[in-house]
């Protein structure tokens, strides 16, 4: 077969799916829309294809291939290269880690593919990390959800891209691992998991119900749920700014990510730092703005500061003040 590094197009028939893919299922909806998408405009970026016995198979691009397939086209552009499976493996999976809509067990399962096919070449998770270009616990915390019950794998999910949510019914990586991690019964971990994919829950009451059910074994997992869903919610702050929260001097506080939905006009939340709440919130406004919108005044009320030096409190926490970047504002007064 001949193999050539500029565009083609081939016929649709002749190219066969990924078998090496690591993906478990895709999000039909998103398929549904670049379908949607391919059938005005076509497929604009060619598939990555290799020569196999009977025709070719996609290296790369596979939703792509699938939502063709479903627009009904007849040819689509490629690029054919040569690869042997390992390289077709260590390619999906280095362009796999770089997406958002690839959930971790995914990965790690891809990653111990790897590692059990090719131990010369990847003989530890510090080398498999390296080549890919990730922290190797995140390795380990991949590999270890593959051995999670069938169940909460098939519950694991990545966050949605835009909203930054995730799908319901289903469970985040990070739960996942927290999950295994923390207990020890795999019918325990089940419906944990299950208890915590009804409905959206904020990450730090996760943590909470997943540490209280592992310290308590026998209580019932919905019973640990329902008491920790109705306690105030707990807003975390620095020790530093305990004694400008009790003067008075801190009356706002800017957040990045998504607003709690326990965090509402007119709630009363607790001041914590660590565990301990040292003092109760009313929430008197929420706002939304970009960083470059903040003034004085809004300094000040963080607790004080200037502008200046608010922007360096905001990078010594965030590591850089990005003014594009949307948070959320939490006006409140301490309740006395």
């Amino acid at each position: 077969m001949k193999v050539s590094e500029m565009v083609k197009e081939l016929e649709l028939s002749k190219i066969h799916p990924n078998r090496l893919n690591p993906r478990l299922d895709i999000n039909m909806e998103r398929l549904n829309e670049l379908a949607d998408s391919i059938k005005q405009v076509g497929l604009l970026e060619p598939l990555i294809v290799r020569p196999v016995d009977d025709g070719y198979e996609v290296v790369v691009g596979e939703r792509r291939y699938r939502a063709s397939q479903q627009a009904n086209l007849r040819k689509v552009p490629v690029i054919i290269r040569e690869y042997s499976d390992d390289e077709v493996i260590e390619l999906n999976l280095i362009e796999n880690v770089q997406r958002e809509d690839l959930s971790g067990v995914e990965k790690g399962r891809s990653c111990k593919k790897l590692m059990e096919k090719y131990p010369d070449k990847y003989p530890s998770q510090v080398t498999l990390a390296e080549k890919i270009g990730v922290d190797a616990s995140m390795i380990s915390r991949w590999l270890q959800l593959t051995e999670a019950p069938e169940i909460i794998q098939r519950m694991i999910a990545p966050v949605e891209p835009v909203s930054r949510k995730i799908p319901e019914g289903k469970i985040a990586t990070r739960t996942a691992t927290t999950i295994i991690q923390r207990i020890k019964e795999p019918e325990r971990q089940i419906e944990v998991a299950r208890e915590l994919a009804k409905k959206p829950t904020p990450e730090r009451e996760v943590r909470t119900i997943i540490k209280e059910v592992a310290r308590e074994p026998s209580r019932p997992v919905q019973e640990i749920v329902q008491e920790i869903a109705e306690k105030p919610y707990e807003l975390p702050f620095r020790l530093s700014h305990m004694e400008r929260i009790l003067n008075d001097t801190k009356v706002q506080t800017s957040r990045t990510g998504i607003a709690d939905p326990k965090i509402k006009v007119g709630a009363i939340v607790h001041a914590a730092v660590w565990e301990p709440h040292f003092a109760d919130l009313r929430v008197k406004d929420i706002e939304r703005k970009r960083l470059k919108y903040f003034d004085e005044e809004d300094a000040k009320r963080e607790g004080g500061y200037t502008l200046e030096e608010f922007k360096r409190v905001w990078k010594e926490i965030h590591g850089k003040w990005n003014e594009d970047q949307f948070v959320y504002v939490i006006h409140f007064e301490r309740m006395k």
